[in-house]
């Protein structure tokens, strides 16, 4: 994001970033940035869905840390995408790139550039600052700008990594998040970090004039203008007067940066862009380009300081996002609904998030895809199809409305045109007046939805009823068909996260933390289990979208603690271990509260499954036999020898089920190994596993696999 390669080439220079004692201020934080850094640089999941327990705890450490220094933290979130779609081809390009991304996450390669981030990770961190009441607000729109002019109005830093911010005029300057060493302020009472001020950063440049720096921004490649496209390739290497070893990326910035310090003001510069033409290239794009981008980093007063002191909801809002109804506004500002509702309303366009899933398979997205239809039905009742957005298919009928939706299409990124549609019972319901319906109409809509009663037999806490009916869903549609063993660990990861919460402490309950944290602290090699990673990525879009549904609806079910339901390293490794013969039983035996807890979800999410689906869960699970084992995947030879190192290393484990030598396989040059491969076995075995194996008890505990 912003300009490409800024942020290395300035922490290159001990010159541009000034050490910091941070204390007793007010700080504005780019939100969006804050948490995918923090995440980036955690040691957390990214292969098997995320670990959004770990993440909470990590989150309020880090503004517990800014208690402590008596900071108070302002956190700034992205909206919907930008109305005039000047960031559209930016979008697009890297979201292809996450896709890829995705892919070698899959196959166990590693992501220096990091990774797919959980899904839900973004709605994780929003239900954590009102927790901990944070004062956080969601733009209508990007928030770059928003965040530039809070910060200049109250005279304090910006928090982010975002290489735009070093080029906005920022009065107190910017702490980039990783120079921002948080973790001290937990023990002291001021945070060690780095600040870069633009003053500063002109000296060092002849003392260039502050207004340049757009037009650097633009000529150097920012997420706004794309002016290469333009003005063809120019050799700005040979301006820089660095001796210095230079990366070429470096050196071109440097080479921009000292041919502008030349010049005396934005007008000036720009002519001599233009001048760079010749005469055969037409001025006029490269010049509306060039003045655009100034624009965007010219700084007035903003939106957000009368929502933060005063509770008031932005309300200049462009002409294009008045569509919104006035309830709405507030609920997005306070981030209560999600600003997906912006972008398919407003552009009838939305981007999917990309998962760690199998992509020889259908995106896990598509299982979803009847909510969001729902989602779109209710935002678009009414509406006209935008004459810039025509759907291709045959025919459009009269009050017909589509959306484009961005989604993986193999290991590409594809485009597919979704029709908004709304189940009968919700034919009365009108986005205008959306929040004066009475709950059961909009609880109508929801169940109906995910093709449940609005009832559940079984007794359990308000907020498992969404996922109970998440899960429903997802067990009724997922294609590849679950298995009961992946039901059973979902379940498992509820109880773990709501054990982990509200029951910590006490003897019994630390005994079944223990084992289920050893579960997830135990050590994967390679890729995920490729059946397991699509099937819990399509539970996590039903959840996502239902859990934007049942917002749009305004609540009808009460919204569940969303770190708490899904632990991703617990929940594959224990659908691992039920696989081999494990039951639930034996994982939380000893505590009675989480056994009633399991036998309590289990039997709310049976009770209410059709009795078709549920006699195909009620079979017997598959046996973990090494000739049907999924693929681990392995990205390279290094992978590779450490993997049959482990393989070794768990012979006891594996020839407890029996096995036999194989080989890894591998499919083609690209590394694309989607297929099976069992695991080495020795040819001998001890007399005394023998006889284990066909011990009497031996036999019973491995025919405790259904469990009613």
């Amino acid at each position: 994001m912003g300009v490409r390669g800024l942020k290395s080439y300035i922490e290159g220079n001990s010159l541009f970033l000034k050490d910091w004692n941070f204390e007793g201020s007010r700080i504005v934080i780019d939100g969006c940035n804050l948490f995918k850094i923090l995440y980036d640089g955690s040691t957390y999941d990214l292969k098997h869905g995320g670990d959004y327990y770990a993440f909470e705890i990590l989150i309020k450490d880090f503004f517990k840390s800014l208690k402590n220094c008596n900071i108070k933290p302002y956190v700034i979130l992205d909206g919907g995408s930008d109305h005039t779609d000047k960031k559209l081809e930016t979008l697009k390009q890297r979201a292809r790139g996450r896709i890829q991304i995705g892919k070698d996450l899959s196959l166990g390669r590693s992501c220096d550039n990091g990774g797919v981030k959980p899904v839900l990770l973004e709605s994780v961190f929003k239900q954590i600052l009102i927790l901990l009441k944070v004062p956080f607000v969601q733009c209508m729109e990007e928030a770059d700008w928003e965040i530039a002019a809070l910060a200049n109005q109250w005279n304090c830093p910006v928090l982010s990594d975002d290489s735009d911010f070093f080029i906005f005029d920022l009065k107190a300057g910017v702490l980039p998040i990783t120079h921002f060493q948080w973790h001290k302020g937990l023990t002291q009472k001021s945070i060690p970090a780095k600040i870069f001020l633009v003053s500063n950063f002109c000296e060092c440049f002849n003392n260039m004039n502050k207004q340049l720096l757009p037009v650097f921004a633009a000529l150097a490649g920012n997420d706004y203008v794309n002016i290469h496209t333009m003005i063809g390739s120019f050799s700005w290497e040979q301006f820089s007067n660095r001796s210095a070893p230079f990366s070429r990326s470096h050196a071109r910035l440097d080479g921009v940066l000292h041919w502008l310090s030349d010049f005396t003001d934005s007008k000036n510069a720009i002519g001599a862009v233009l001048d760079l033409l010749g005469k055969q290239k037409d001025r006029s794009p490269v010049q509306k380009a060039l003045i655009a981008c100034q624009n965007e980093y010219k700084l007035t007063k903003g939106n957000l300081a009368q929502f933060f002191l005063n509770g008031v909801a932005p309300s200049r809002l462009p002409m294009e996002l008045q569509v919104l109804p006035g309830w709405i506004r507030m609920p997005l500002s306070e981030g209560k609904i999600c600003s997906v509702v912006i972008d398919a309303l407003v552009l009838q366009r939305v981007r999917l998030s990309s998962q760690v899933e199998n992509v020889d398979l259908p995106s896990s997205n598509a299982i979803s895809r009847p909510i969001r239809q729902v989602l779109y039905g209710l935002l678009l009742s009414g509406q006209k199809q935008r004459d810039d957005r025509k759907p291709s298919v045959a025919r459009v009928d009269q009050g017909e409305c589509y959306v484009e939706e961005y989604d993986r299409d193999g290991l590409s990124l594809g485009s597919f045109w979704v029709k908004a549609a709304c189940p009968a019972n919700g034919k009365n319901l009108h986005l205008e007046t959306l929040n004066e319906e009475p709950r059961e109409p909009r609880l109508q809509v929801l169940c109906d939805t995910l093709g449940v009663t609005n009832t559940i037999s079984t007794s359990i806490a308000a907020k498992f009823q969404l996922p109970v009916y998440v899960t429903c869903y997802w067990l009724s549609k997922a294609d590849p068909q679950p298995h009961i063993e992946h039901l059973w660990s979902l379940l498992l990861g509820f109880v773990f996260g709501e054990l982990s919460e509200r029951y910590k402490g006490q003897e019994g309950i630390a005994l079944v933390l223990n084992r289920l944290n050893s579960l997830q602290l135990s050590p994967t090699i390679g890729g995920p289990d490729l059946e397991a990673a699509h099937t819990y990525s399509q539970w996590q879009a039903c959840m996502k979208d239902s859990y934007m549904l049942n917002q749009l609806l305004c609540l009808p079910l009460p919204e569940p603690e969303l770190a708490r339901l899904y632990c991703g390293p617990l929940v594959h490794q224990a659908a691992l271990r039920l696989r081999r013969g494990v039951t639930p039983e034996s994982l939380l035996s000893a505590e009675p509260i989480a056994m009633q807890l399991f036998r309590d979800l289990q039997h709310a999410v049976l009770d209410s499954l059709d009795a078709d689906v549920r006699a195909r869960l009620q079979k017997a699970p598959r046996r973990d036999h090494p000739r049907e084992r999924r693929a681990r995947s392995v990205g390279n030879v290094e992978e590779l020898a450490t993997q049959f190192t482990q393989m070794f290393e768990q012979e006891d484990e594996d020839e407890d089920y029996g096995g036999r030598s194989g080989k890894a396989k591998t499919e083609d040059e690209d590394g694309e190994i989607y297929r099976y491969a069992c695991r080495i076995r020795t040819r001998h075995k001890k007399k005394s596993r023998a006889l284990r194996t066909h011990s009497p008890v031996q036999l019973k505990k491995r025919e405790r696999v259904c469990w009613a």
